[in-house]
């Protein structure tokens, strides 16, 4: 996990989030319910904890297995893991992973992590899949169904840890795959479940380029929850407002695409539209704290 400081909301901000929050309770999304649905088990930061966790389809870890990154503790989540009755085990790292950062093992030798016998190669991951800026194809039993899933462990970089990134650089920028309905990345987009603006800029725009179904994330404990958004011009320029653009005349465009939503709910029948789930999957709770999380389980 890293802490940063959120930073306070602007008067333009401000009004912005009011007329967004009014608006997200008139406003619903379509959500499909079928037995035909994957059923997916998400969790995060798990920190060498071992949670019960509920059954399904798919279960999907976003990285922070361990505390202190040792071989010991990663090989006893994956163990744990693979015990888990979940036809589908995919994990990523997260920052605390750091041995399964061989970039980080090689430049701090003093840690004493990955020595002989105990390096990340010598892992046994059994029926856990591992996705390192790399995507799986989940497939249904009947193969009628599939579900494509990019991981990647990378974070703007916060004190020494692993898979960190300049965050002022745009790492992200066409990283992911065009074709993929799940995205498991160890830290949040900007602007959701982030605690207040500790997501990635970056991460958020190549989201909305790639439009997945889904978005696994944890490493900001205090952002963990569940949210459903739609992917319209009133988002995008609620999210303009929020990351980037905090002046008065994008208030004003936000203000005008806002009242017609209104009144596009209020006096036509809306048209159903899918939204994008995104999920702060963390089960540990914020820090110094002994609080834990449920899981929390999607079907897509």
């Amino acid at each position: 996990m890293g802490a940063q400081i959120p930073q306070r909301l602007s008067i333009v901000q401000d009004v912005a989030k009011r007329l967004y929050s009014w608006n997200s309770h008139i406003s619903t999304l379509h959500q499909d319910e079928g037995n035909d649905k994957f059923t997916i088990c998400c969790i995060s930061d798990t920190h060498n904890s071992k949670p019960s966790l509920p059954d399904g389809d798919v279960l999907l870890h976003a990285g922070d297995l361990s505390q202190y990154g040792t071989f010991d503790e990663i090989q006893a989540q994956i163990k744990w893991l693979d015990l888990q009755p979940h036809k589908h085990k995919i994990v990523i790292a997260g920052n605390h992973d750091l041995i399964l950062d061989q970039s980080f093992v090689n430049t701090h030798p003093y840690r004493e992590i990955g020595k002989p016998g105990k390096t990340r190669q010598d892992l046994q991951w059994g029926s856990v899949i591992y996705l390192e800026d790399s995507s799986y194809t989940i497939r249904s039993d009947d193969g009628h169904r599939k579900l494509r899933v990019y991981g990647s462990p990378q974070t703007p970089k916060y004190g020494n840890f692993a898979f960190q990134y300049d965050p002022i650089k745009s790492i992200w920028n066409h990283r992911i795959p065009d074709d993929i309905d799940i995205l498991l990345s160890h830290g949040p987009p900007a602007a959701h479940l982030d605690e207040g603006g500790k997501g990635c800029k970056s991460l958020l725009q190549e989201i909305w380029r790639v439009k997945p179904k889904l978005v696994v994330f944890g490493h900001i404990h205090g952002g963990r929850g569940h949210e459903v958004i739609p992917l319209n011009s009133f988002q995008a320029a609620y999210e303009d407002i929020t990351v980037r653009n905090h002046s008065w005349v994008a208030l004003i465009k936000f203000i005008i695409i806002w009242a017609w939503q209104i009144l596009t709910q209020l006096f036509v029948r809306p048209k159903h539209s899918h939204g994008m789930h995104l999920v702060n999957a963390a089960v540990m709770g914020r820090r110094d704290s002994s609080e834990k999380n449920d899981s929390i389980v999607i079907h897509l």
